[in-house]
């Protein structure tokens, strides 16, 4: 062993060190072991008991958690508040305005629409003259 090098804290033997070109785990991870990813997944997707207006439900925790940020949200947490406006805005924008452009119009808002284009028209012609 080289007289230069110490071993200390951060600076393990050279014999206990692994060699160029070889890795520590050789056998990498094991078949069927589950990524945090997915063991999360698993437990948001899980059922659990319970009890709304007297009565008992199961539903999955995901759902239990959706409640509890609206909830919170109703009850005038602001961060709760700030977070169920962007998750509104990250998963159920696009869901909106398909449902609103599959809505026919209601007769009061025909009504105001062809309002406006004719006062629009209207002002049009005076700024032509």
């Amino acid at each position: 062993m080289s007289k230069t090098y110490s071993v200390g804290y951060g600076k393990p033997p050279k014999s206990t060190t692994f060699k160029k070109g070889k890795s520590g785990n050789p056998k990498g991870r094991p078949k069927g072991a589950r990524s945090f990813k997915t063991a999360l997944q698993h437990e948001l997707e899980s059922a659990m008991v319970i009890k709304e207006q007297g009565k008992k439900r199961k539903v999955s925790r995901m759902e239990v958690l959706a409640k509890r940020l609206v909830t919170d949200a109703l009850n005038g947490n602001p961060k709760a508040l700030t977070e169920l406006l962007r998750q509104v805005n990250l998963h159920l924008s696009d869901l909106e305005a398909t449902a609103m452009q599959d809505m026919p119009a209601h007769e009061e808002d025909i009504a105001l629409l062809m309002k406006f284009i004719a006062n629009q028209s209207n002002n049009k012609e005076k700024n032509d003259d």
